[in-house]
């Protein structure tokens, strides 16, 4: 489900004062400054300790765009463990030129584990099940992405023919084009846009839809035009600020899902995968091929 700001991004958001008012900074504030007893407050009791009430925090959490206090606890809690090994969670500007290098190592190790710890709360197990048990009887997977997406769906697509499931992702925006209007309903297509508004993606989506053809599409933003014309939408880590690493964070989900994946439909045919890889391994071995890169 797309929320108005990504969850990872929760202590971030709450430190920005312009978005509330002074009723809500002061709730804030306080919970900034007792993140290890939030755990144990209830909601009357954190509406007493701020001199609010449970009807302001409530508000508060629906501002946040959460279900309620439970679920802001869980949430926040969350974020401030996964961020711990910082010595304080990441409220502002992951990277500046304040960073030295060992802080950086520390900051980009936080921030993809917050990627793929906030893309996989977001996942559906149901909806996992369904969309790998999809991948696994297509005759092909096809990929639809551009720029530096289509490097991860080039990497994705050589990852299932390993595992026997027929691949396709083209460079080019005419290969894609005729690739979306020659295939049938065998294929899947599996369209990543970090914006959910790439013109040249929508043209195909449409192309797609129009054909019947299954989508599924992995993007952070659900409210879009592009998830509109998907089957299956599924939801994918984002900031959208550059300098907040948004890409890295992006990219770090695209390629954990596609992993999970993977993953799913390797353990679905495990015995028969291993028969071919064991094949494939007489040929192209490390011992007989000087070549051999991995």
């Amino acid at each position: 489900m797309k929320r108005g700001f990504t969850i990872m991004r929760l202590l971030k958001t709450m430190s920005e004062p312009k978005r509330f008012n002074s009723t809500e900074q002061t709730i804030i504030n306080y919970i900034l400054s007792h993140t290890k007893e939030l755990a144990s407050l209830s909601i009357r009791t954190l509406a007493e300790r701020t001199f609010t009430s449970p009807a302001t925090i409530f508000r508060l959490c629906r501002k946040l765009n959460l279900k309620g206090y439970t679920e802001f606890k869980i949430k926040f809690i969350s974020e401030v463990n996964r961020t711990s090994t910082l010595g304080r969670p990441i409220t502002g500007r992951p990277i500046t030129d304040k960073n030295p290098p060992d802080s950086i190592v520390k900051k980009i190790a936080a921030l993809e584990i917050e990627s793929i710890e906030e893309t996989k709360n977001e996942m559906h197990m149901e909806q996992l099940i369904r969309i790998a048990e999809i991948l696994s009887k297509s005759k092909s997977i096809d990929f639809y992405a551009f720029d530096q997406n289509y490097y991860i769906a080039q990497m994705t697509a050589y990852n299932f023919i390993q595992i026997k499931k027929t691949a396709v992702a083209n460079m080019a925006a005419n290969s894609q084009y005729m690739q979306a209007l020659t295939c049938d309903n065998t294929h899947t297509a599996i369209i990543l846009s970090r914006t959910g508004e790439n013109k040249r993606l929508i043209d195909i989506a449409e192309i797609l839809n129009q054909r019947h053809i299954t989508s599924i599409l992995m993007s952070p933003i659900k409210k879009s035009t592009l998830a509109k014309l998907s089957s299956e939408f599924l939801y994918i880590a984002d900031t959208k600020e550059y300098l907040d690493m948004g890409i890295l964070i992006y990219n770090v989900g695209v390629r954990y899902y596609l992993d999970v994946l993977f993953a799913m439909m390797l353990s679905q045919d495990y015995w028969n995968i291993k028969k071919t890889y064991d094949k494939f391994e007489d040929i192209f071995g490390r011992l007989k091929d000087p070549w051999h890169l991995w």
